[in-house]
Order: C-alpha cells, then sequence, then structure tokens
C-alpha cells in the first residue's frame, strides 16, 4: 500500500546517462562511488541513500541519474562527471519494496495500478531509494527499496 506525501525539493549529486536497461547495474557500480569521491573533493555532505531518478518512462535505453541528496552544493555545480541538479518536490505516492531488484517491476506495477486507482496522474519522472546498501554476498531480499512517483499538480 502506497502511502500520499508532499516532498520536498531535493538536491542531487548525481551521473547522468542513457542507459539501456540491462545496463543499469553497471552504471549504477560506477556512478555511486564516482558521487562519494566527488562530495568529498569538493565537500559536499551526502544527506540520504543513493537515488536512481528517471525523467521520463521510457523502455530499452532510459535516461537516468544516479547519486545522492546533498548539501552544500549550488545547483548546477559541477565536478569531473558529477552534476547538481534539483528534482523537484510537490505530491507523491511512495510506496516500500523489500526484496531482490528482480521484484521491482512488479512493485512499480502495483505502485502504477494504486495511482489509477486514486484517479491521480504521475507528473512524468519518478525514483527509487535505495534505503539498504546491498553488499557483495548479501542477502538480495532483505534489500530494502523506497519507491517515489511524483504527482502532477494543477488542471
Amino acid at each position: 500500500m502506497a502511502d500520499q506525501v508532499e516532498l520536498e525539493t531535493t538536491r542531487l549529486a548525481a551521473v547522468r546517462g542513457s542507459v539501456p536497461m540491462d545496463g543499469l547495474p553497471a552504471f549504477f557500480d560506477t556512478a555511486y562511488p564516482a558521487v562519494a569521491r566527488a562530495a568529498a573533493q569538493e565537500g559536499w555532505t551526502l544527506d540520504g541513500p543513493a537515488i536512481g531518478w528517471y525523467p521520463a518512462m521510457s523502455t530499452d535505453v532510459v535516461q537516468v541519474a544516479a547519486g545522492f541528496p546533498v548539501s552544500g552544493a549550488s545547483t548546477g555545480a559541477v565536478s569531473g562527471t558529477v552534476a547538481v541538479l534539483e528534482v523537484a518536490g510537490g505530491p507523491a505516492l511512495v510506496a516500500t519494496h523489500t526484496g531482490s531488484y528482480d521484484g521491482l517491476p512488479d512493485a512499480w506495477e502495483r505502485l502504477e495500478q494504486e495511482r489509477v486507482a486514486l484517479g491521480v496522474d504521475g507528473r512524468g519522472d519518478f525514483w527509487e531509494e535505495y534505503v539498504t546498501e546491498p553488499s557483495p554476498g548479501g542477502d538480495p531480499s532483505a534489500n530494502v527499496t523506497r519507491l517515489v512517483l511524483p504527482l502532477r499538480t494543477g488542471s
């Protein structure tokens, strides 16, 4: 069951890319350490879990920004391949998925069904917050991922 919440605008230090769906794990594996290094070098503070932000829904190749919420950085700041973006706040549906990342498509489908049942429209972007950090040899069934679906406001 999803919660309807009001999100604050988030400043996100991230690496952006156009990535084939099957290339996302490798992209994330290089993007998150790059953001952590840039934050340490620039004096930015990481303020939350890793995020995979998708500015629009697509199928085979996705536009994605992988990074962390930050403070101490100006929107538009750049450090190597890392840029600081602003992700707009506002109303959203939020759900939590516990389990392997393989279960995320089904979790998103359930969230989408809830959105339709509520009669609200998505804004177009969405993201995943990786609340638990997977570790080599860890139990994938223990992964916790927060699914965030921003909603359109106005008419």
